[in-house]
C-alpha cells in the first residue's frame, strides 16, 4: 500500500504551472513507473476527482485536489507575503534568483520567486513540485524529518549528479544539519546550482526553505560560501520574525 501511495504521489508531482498536462506514456517515462501501473493509478485518481482527462487523453489536475489544498495554499500565501521583503533583500545582496518553498500535502513546492536580472534560464516556473533528494529545498525538509520518515523518501535520478543511494543521502543530510544549509550541484536540472536554508516557526518546526539559485559558472567556492552565509542570515531573520528563538551557541 505504501509503495502504491509513493507511485501515486510521483505521478501527481509531475503537474505544475510549467507543464500542467501529461499523457499516460509521458508520466510513465518521466517517473519510471510501468505504464500499466500508471494507467491504473491515473484511472483511480480520475474516478476520485484528483485528475481529469480531455479528448486528447491528456490529464490535468482535478477539482478534488484543488479543494484539498485550498487551506494549505492560503497558508502559503500568508507566509510568502511575510517572507517577500527578506527574499527581495537576499536577491539584491546576491544578485541571483531567490526562491521560497514550503511543504504542501507532504511534498516540497516552490511558492515564490525573485528573479535575477543577470543571464539565467530556469526550466520550471513557481508551482513546481520538487524531489526531496535532488534539490536544495528538498534536502532542507528531509534533513529535519525523523529517521523513519527519511526511509520512505524516494530517490529521483534526474541528472548524472543526482544522489542515488541511502548512504550518500545520509552523509549529505548530516552536513545539512551541521552547516545549516543544503546544496544542489546540478542534481535536478543541468545548469542550475543552489543553496537553501530552513525557516522555522515559533515552535522550532521547519515551515519553509529559502534558496539562492545560480548557474555553475557563478557558483564557485567563493560564491557559494558567500551565498550560504546570506541564505542563513535571511532564513534566521525570517525565523526570528516568526517567533523562533535560536538556541545560544555553547562556547
Amino acid at each position: 500500500m505504501v509503495q502504491v501511495l509513493v507511485k501515486g504521489l510521483a505521478v501527481l508531482s509531475l503537474f505544475d504551472t510549467f507543464r500542467p498536462e501529461w499523457t499516460v506514456d509521458q508520466m510513465a517515462e518521466e517517473t519510471g513507473v510501468p505504464r500499466m501501473t500508471v494507467y491504473r493509478l491515473v484511472k483511480t485518481m480520475e474516478s476520485a476527482g484528483y485528475l481529469v482527462s480531455d479528448r486528447t487523453n491528456r490529464y490535468h489536475l482535478g477539482p478534488a485536489l484543488f479543494a484539498a489544498t485550498f487551506v494549505s495554499l492560503e497558508r502559503c500565501e500568508g507566509l510568502l507575503k511575510v517572507a517577500r521583503p527578506y527574499l527581495e533583500e537576499l536577491a539584491l545582496h546576491t544578485g541571483e534568483t531567490v526562491t521560497f518553498a514550503m511543504e504542501i500535502d507532504g511534498v516540497p513546492v516552490e511558492v515564490g520567486e525573485i528573479s535575477t536580472s543577470r543571464p539565467f534560464t530556469r526550466p520550471h516556473a513557481p508551482g513546481r513540485i520538487f524531489g526531496y533528494t535532488n534539490t536544495a529545498h528538498g534536502k532542507v525538509f528531509v534533513a529535519h524529518k525523523a529517521p523513519a520518515e527519511r526511509e520512505k523518501i524516494r530517490f529521483e535520478l534526474a541528472t548524472p549528479h543526482s544522489l542515488a543511494d541511502r548512504e550518500s543521502l545520509s552523509l549529505e543530510l548530516e552536513g545539512v544539519l551541521r552547516e545549516g544549509v543544503a546544496f544542489n550541484f546540478e542534481e535536478r536540472d543541468i545548469g542550475i546550482c543552489a543553496v537553501a536554508g530552513p525557516v522555522r516557526d515559533q515552535a522550532g518546526r521547519v515551515v519553509a526553505s529559502i534558496a539562492v539559485l545560480a548557474p555553475p559558472g557563478r557558483f564557485g567556492v567563493r560564491e557559494r560560501q558567500s551565498h550560504a552565509e546570506a541564505v542563513k542570515k535571511a532564513a534566521s531573520s525570517l525565523s526570528a520574525f516568526l517567533g523562533y528563538l535560536a538556541p545560544e551557541k555553547s562556547e
